[in-house]
């Protein structure tokens, strides 16, 4: 017999989120480019940011046409990734002015999948990158990460939101929310925290 999917958000009604779903209003078009493989995963957070953004978009795939890519160069776009050490990618513009990045490009993937969205996407690494100011302990307790301060993508945007708009209450409902579904997940697992 074939599990009930939710007809909102195509989940198995167990794991549906759309009861955690908190509108934000947000002034950043965030645009999340989803991997594949995270693409209705059951632990994915990016789809459920999408649903609480008043401005957000989601797009899937590993690579992205010209013309879309065309779209986000002349909008001020930014890419959310964190400058790392051993990076062997172009380093990325710095940006002059964060209120004036009219789009906020989050890459939904593991972080192998990522960092290979970015070599398959070489626009990307002309993109200024946004990175957190400051890193809170992740709330994602359903997966394992490799750092402590790799956060979900959900945690993740909805911090640099806070950051690029200067508005330090901006998620806190929302991040309540998904500390509400993360609690709703871990149920089916008795052996997490």
């Amino acid at each position: 017999m074939p599990r009930r999917l939710c007809s909102t958000c195509q989940r198995p009604d167990a794991r549906c989120y759309c009861a955690y779903i908190r509108p934000i209003t947000n002034r950043t078009q965030v645009v999340v480019l989803q991997h594949p493989d995270e693409s209705g995963h059951p632990k994915n957070t990016g789809e459920l940011l999408v649903k609480c953004l008043s401005s957000a978009t989601l797009l899937v795939g590993e690579t992205l046409d010209n013309a879309l890519i065309e779209q986000f160069a002349s909008h001020n776009a930014a890419l959310l990734y964190p400058d790392q050490p051993e990076d062997t990618l172009a380093a990325a513009a710095p940006i002059a002015d964060p209120k004036a990045i009219n789009h906020l490009i989050v890459l939904d993937a593991t972080w192998r999948k990522s960092r290979k969205m970015l070599h398959l996407n070489p626009w990307l690494n002309s993109l200024p990158r946004v990175t957190l100011n400051t890193i809170p302990t992740s709330r994602y307790r359903i997966r394992s990460a490799a750092k402590q301060d790799q956060l979900s993508t959900f945690e993740a945007s909805c911090y640099a939101l806070q950051q690029l708009e200067a508005n330090p209450t901006l998620c806190e409902q929302a991040l309540s929310a998904f500390d509400s579904y993360m609690n709703h997940l871990v149920s089916f697992d008795p052996n997490r925290p």
